[in-house]
């Protein structure tokens, strides 16, 4: 089966999509973007599937048509990584690896994206880059994400953490930059400085800066578009 790009934007596929951050990075950088979460997201502002990623990739690979799609990026649930949960004893799917499995299975360009670990990781991201928010002037949280991809990623320099951090749920003074976890304050004002007027507080939380999937998906255009050319090239022969 051939992937097609067609006349219009090429395809991407942005797994466990929450409410939307990557998926609107992706759509900046000039993609056609269809979320999938099992839960229902009705401020997501794509077409949007909902069910379980895995089940519905698998169901996409078995059929072919996960060749419509040039990319595939993917957000597994990151609280298993965190040492907020850890603390309170609760235990959550180790899905990063079986997603990858999966990924590597279509045989299109993918990423998967996560936070970075606190302590010991038995389940990593292989070969990761680091995007920190100060690498991308305007915005004013340093909300580090990590980022493995089947093809190579160059991320910028990592500047140095020179501006304070407020103290979760206190308002956001001038001068500092907020950092969006559990009650935290200021919900219309991080809104406009990530760019997802769109998003809840439980949104925000999970939220992907979309500048940093933009800035991926922008990077990989080239590669992917010329990739989906070739693989279609060769099935035609």
């Amino acid at each position: 089966m051939t992937r097609h790009i067609g006349p219009g934007r090429p395809r991407a596929l942005d797994l466990y999509c929450c409410q939307g951050g990557a998926s609107a990075g992706l759509a900046a950088a000039g993609y056609d973007v269809t979320g999938v979460d099992k839960d229902p997201q009705p401020r997501y502002p794509f077409r949007f599937v909902q069910a379980d990623a895995l089940a519905y990739l698998r169901q996409l690979i078995t059929t072919g048509e996960i060749h419509e799609y040039v990319l595939v990026t993917a957000s597994p649930p990151c609280q298993r990584r965190t040492k907020c949960q850890k603390i309170r004893g609760r235990e959550h799917p180790a899905l990063i690896a079986p997603t990858r499995a999966l990924l590597q299975a279509t045989g299109l360009p993918y990423v998967i994206e996560n936070v970075p670990p606190e302590g010991e990781d038995d389940d990593p991201l292989i070969n990761p880059v680091e995007l920190c928010g100060a690498m991308f002037p305007g915005l004013h949280t340093y909300r580090h994400r990590h980022f493995e991809s089947n093809l190579p990623l160059a991320v910028p320099v990592h500047p140095v953490h020179e501006k304070p951090t407020v103290k979760m749920g206190r308002p956001v003074e001038p001068g500092q930059w907020y950092h969006a976890v559990g009650n935290f304050s200021g919900v219309g004002y991080i809104r406009d400085d990530l760019g997802v007027p769109w998003m809840n507080r439980d949104g925000l939380r999970e939220c992907i800066p979309p500048v940093f999937a933009e800035y991926i998906g922008r990077q990989l255009w080239d590669r992917v578009t010329r990739y989906s050319g070739r693989a279609a090239l060769r099935t035609a022969a």
